[in-house]
């Protein structure tokens, strides 16, 4: 960080089975790119866009194996800095399982008790 020590690092925990049913389940429409999840936000028929009736897909990096990749090198390679963190006493962590809303109140409320050097 071009010399600079970091006062603060914030880590959104969310379980591994989380990740893995929240990205393998997006869909995108082929023509007009509109997101959805099979679960949290389904289309009013499944595989079409509600939007423009085109057709929903699983982009390659939503894929199973893909998103099992990307968390493997999550673990090797990223984690391991939340553990120097840590010992840093840097490491903020914040729990992101929930809605948007309740992620979003605890990542505001991290900031608001000054685990950010910005809050």
């Amino acid at each position: 960080a071009q010399g600079r020590r970091v006062n603060a690092a914030l880590l959104i925990d969310v379980p591994e089975a989380a990740i893995l049913e929240r990205m393998t389940g997006r869909r995108i429409c082929r023509q007009c790119q509109a997101p959805y999840h099979v679960k949290f936000n389904p289309p009013a028929r499944a595989g079409i866009c509600d939007r423009c009736g085109g057709e929903l897909y699983q982009r390659d990096d939503d894929r199973e194996e893909t998103v099992l990749r990307r968390l493997t090198v999550y673990r090797d390679q990223t984690l391991p800095l939340a553990a120097y963190y840590r010992g840093e006493g840097s490491l903020h962590q914040v729990d992101g399982l929930g809605t948007l809303a309740e992620v979003t109140e605890r990542l505001v409320s991290a900031l608001n008790a000054g685990a950010l050097p910005w809050a």
